[in-house]
């Protein structure tokens, strides 16, 4: 029986120093059966030159070139190209463990699972460990089981969407038109997941760390920047959601983000958003002044 094909996303923005790094991660993987769709996002450093010298390297790598839209729109694109069974989600100062794919598609496919989720492992500048993921620790008697969409939010995920530690079935995305929310750059992987998490009945957990996420100095914070609009952005969002507790949860999620070095626009939007969705409201509230 013929592997399945993990489709790797990867958008890229003025990241020509870790770069490498990350792609190289990609090419030692020791599952073989994927390809990486790269999409430059109007780099102006030497983002592309890079990207077209792995390019010439190994025959799955494939590159689209657009204009700066973000990073939402570009993963979009790069989803309209995807061939493969499997959609993997790689940010590119980061690093996938050579065994991250094998991991996750073992996971899935031992289970009959149409969502898999592993762990990460927060690394440096020098790819060196810089604090114990704790949540890794609690969720580590879930290791293998699999669980419904509403009982894995409350076990499994913790308030925790990242992206790069999930496997995606891309039938599913493509059968409910699941997508990142245009020009959104607060948050846009927790919809995301959500989204998925409406249609996906069989959700495994395992116990591994497929991932590196890079912590740095200039790293960009959500409180550095006006997330006023994005935040307008997550508000249609949860309106056009279907009434569900998945619904809810996410509606806490974005609440307990927001701590007591986010804006007081931000908080205010968010207080917008609560009188708007009627079910979440004290929930929201009291995540936000507990």
């Amino acid at each position: 029986m013929q592997n399945k094909m993990v489709s790797i996303i990867l958008p890229v923005f003025n990241a020509e120093r870790f770069l490498p790094q990350c792609l190289d991660s990609i090419l030692r993987q020791t599952y073989q059966e994927w390809e990486l769709i790269a999409v430059d996002d109007g780099s102006k450093d030497g983002s592309m030159e890079i990207l077209k010298s792995y390019e010439k390297r190994d025959h799955r790598i494939h590159i689209i070139s657009k204009e700066n839209e973000g990073v939402s729109i570009a993963r979009n694109v790069a989803l309209e190209q995807t061939h493969g069974d499997y959609i993997y989600f790689v940010d590119s100062d980061d690093i996938v463990m050579p065994e991250g794919l094998m991991i996750l598609v073992k996971a899935m496919e031992s289970s009959k699972a149409t969502f898999a989720k592993s762990d990460f492992l927060p690394i440096d500048e020098q790819g060196k460990q810089v604090f114990i993921n704790k949540k890794q620790v609690i969720r580590r008697r879930y290791d293998g089981k699999v669980m419904d969409s509403e009982k894995f939010f409350k076990k499994i995920l913790m308030k925790e969407y990242f992206l790069w530690t999930c496997l995606f079935r891309k039938d599913i995305i493509v059968k409910n038109h699941i997508l990142f929310i245009p020009h959104c750059r607060l948050m846009e992987d927790a919809a995301f997941v959500a989204d998925y998490l409406l249609y996906s009945d069989r959700n495994v957990y395992k116990d591994a760390c497929v991932y590196g996420y890079r912590k740095y100095e200039g790293t960009v914070s959500a409180v550095n920047k006006d997330y006023t609009e994005d935040m307008m952005l997550i508000k249609k969002h949860l309106l056009e959601l279907p009434d569900s507790e998945l619904h809810i949860e996410l509606s806490k999620m974005i609440a307990s983000k927001l701590d007591e070095k986010t804006s007081s626009t931000i908080k205010k939007m968010v207080i917008t958003i609560c009188h708007h969705i009627e079910r979440v409201r004290f929930a929201f509230m009291y995540y936000i002044y507990k």
